[in-house]
């Protein structure tokens, strides 16, 4: 958990807040919840997620060449689907930095 201080009235106030679950420990149920929700107009290729078992630690190694060999063909929507997971896999990095960054305050 996170700990945060939010200042309201100017009395410092601690809240713990938690974070969504890493990406790299999604299921295959919690991809096709990204995929559904940030790839809702090609829904088409759902299925083929499904059958390639494409889990959170899967999809954050997924190339454009992996989407094709998975039967996505369309270059348009390959390229779209693909800009999502790039995404996804720069928030994931951004929020890994986050928090070696608190670790390294926490230990100096």
């Amino acid at each position: 958990m996170v700990e945060e201080v939010l200042t309201t009235n100017s009395k410092p106030k601690t809240t713990l807040t938690t974070r969504p679950k890493p990406v790299y420990l999604w299921s295959v149920a919690d991809v096709q919840k990204w995929f559904s929700r940030l790839c809702g107009e090609y829904n088409n290729y759902s299925q083929n997620f499904v059958n390639h078992d494409i889990t959170g630690r899967a999809l954050l190694r997924m190339t454009d060449n992996s989407l094709l060999r998975m039967g996505i063909e369309n270059n348009r929507e390959r390229e779209a689907i693909w800009r999502e997971i790039v995404k996804l896999r720069l928030k994931t990095d951004i929020m890994e930095i986050k928090d070696f960054n608190v670790m390294n305050i926490y230990y100096e």
